[in-house]
This record gives C-alpha cells, structure tokens and sequence, in this order.
C-alpha cells in the first residue's frame, strides 16, 4: 500500500478533447451516475480499470455513496459498496491512514492519493465482500478534503484478471487526480438545494413525531423526496431494490404515511427549518456544505 500526495509541478498530460467534454458535462447533470461514469470513461481511454465510485466522507457519520458506474456486474458491485458503507468503511484501514495525512488539508487543492492492492488487506470479510467476490485486485483512491472537515473519495478499481498497474499507468492516474478532484469538488458545491430543503423539512417532522429514522430510512425519503423512483433510489445509495423497498416501508411507517404524495403533503406542511428553534441541519452527509 502507497500513500502519498499528488504532484504540484507542472506536467503535460494528453486528455481526450471528448472526454474532458464529458466530464465538464457531468458536473451539472442531474444524473448521480454521470460524474463516475465520465471519470470512468476518461481513466479508460488510458488505463484499464472496470469501477468507479464516489463518496463523501463526513466528519462525523457513515460515507454517502454519491454515484457509481462500472463496466459489467452493476447489482453486484453495488451490493459490494453497500456492504462496505454498512459493515467495513471502519475496518478500511487505507481510508484510516490517509485522513490521518499531514498533508490533507481544505487549503489546499492538491489532493492524497492511495493506491492499494486486495492483499493487503487483512480483513477477510472486508476482502472477500469488497474485492474477491466482485472480481477487484486494485484500488486507485483521490482524497479531497472540502469544507466542514469533510472530505471528498473517488475511487478508482482495477479488474483481477488485469495486470498489476503499471508506473506509466500510476503516474497517469496521478497527473489526472486534480483535475477528477475539483470536478468532484464543483459537483458538491452545486448539489440542487432542494436537497437541503427537503432535509430540513424531514427532520423538523421527525421533531414533531418524535421519531427517529435510520440513515438508511433517512437517505431513501430523501430519494423520494426528491421524486426519485424506487429503482433508482437503489441505484444511487448502491442497494438492491428490494432493500429500498424495506426501508421505504419502514421510514413511511415511523412517520406515519403510506404513500409519496402523503409524504409530500406532509413536508409542505414544514418549514424548511431556517427559522425554527431547536431544528438542527441534516445528518446525512450528502447535505452538509
């Protein structure tokens, strides 16, 4: 395992016109799968790489898997980033060390870098769920801190029957990180502000039931909220459908709704908790700036 920073020196890289076109693209677009997938794309026409994941790393709290894109196997890759979100981020001992990193600091735009091979790590589970059982040996990570003591993780995932990444491939991935980093960075910044409405409402009702939904509940209302179907709510929070479901139930049980609209007509009747005593911003990391 190498952990080290990304260079501040000038250097030339050749980036396809077309895949910086997408990339850019993939800043504004609605769409949660599009940044990943316009990173994956752009990584491809360079390095051979099969998965590509976003996540926001809150100071306090679980990561949000922002989106993710990957060349084949979606159910099953996703199944790998939920159990990694629910079981084994705590035991990612690279994750540990490097926001442990001197150098990982909100002044600067530089950002640290991991590169991490399947075996070397220690926690089977962790290996066998995340790595082995989804055909990875390799992780490429970009770490970005951002504002509130955050920070930002893409991370980048090499095939097992694909060779081991080379220098040449190393040092591509490295020239590119910044330029994927700020792209990631400037998505964040301008994440819909309904968003955050929708949070404040939903919290402020939870206030007034007394009520408290798991994170899971939590982000998939927010989904919904959001006018999100099921499917791609599992989509985006790297869950199967059929679990989406079970939460879905389960929050609109707690906050005594059966129905989307129900759940609509009930956040209309909130505040958007700017000017109410006692109601704090949300938990879910997605939302906090």
């Amino acid at each position: 395992m190498r952990i080290w920073q990304s260079s501040q020196q000038p250097a030339r890289i050749s980036v396809a016109p077309a895949g910086l076109s997408r990339l850019l693209a993939a800043i504004t677009d609605e769409d949660r799968t599009q940044l990943p997938r316009a990173i994956l794309d752009l990584v491809r026409s360079e390095v051979d790489v099969i998965n590509c994941a976003l996540f926001l790393l809150p100071a306090v709290g679980q990561p949000w898997l922002l989106g993710h894109a990957e060349v084949n196997n979606p159910s099953l890759v996703a199944s790998a980033w939920g159990a990694y979100l629910d079981q084994y981020y705590q035991r990612d001992i690279g994750l540990q060390q490097v926001l442990r990193h001197d150098n990982l600091s909100v002044l600067s735009r530089s950002s640290i870098l991991l590169h991490q091979d399947a075996s070397d790590i220690i926690d089977t589970g962790y290996r066998n769920d995340c790595y082995d059982n989804t055909g990875t040996s390799q992780r490429f990570a970009i770490f970005r801190k951002i504002k509130g003591n955050n920070n930002l993780l893409i991370g980048i995932y090499r095939s097992a029957s694909a060779k081991a990444l080379s220098a040449s491939d190393l040092l591509y991935l490295e020239l590119l990180a910044d330029c994927l980093s700020e792209a990631a960075v400037q998505r964040y910044r301008i994440m819909p502000q309904t968003l955050v409405l929708s949070a404040n409402k939903l919290d402020s009702l939870q206030q007034e039931l007394d009520t408290k939904l798991s994170k899971r509940e939590y982000d998939l209302i927010l989904c919904i909220a959001r006018g999100m179907t099921i499917p791609a709510a599992a989509k985006a929070m790297g869950i199967k459908t059929v679990s989406a479901v079970t939460y879905r139930n389960r929050g609109f049980a707690k906050l005594n709704i059966r129905t989307q609209q129900e759940l609509f007509a009930k956040l209309m009747e909130h505040s958007d908790g700017s000017s109410a005593a006692g109601v704090m911003m949300p938990a879910s990391p997605i939302l906090m700036s």
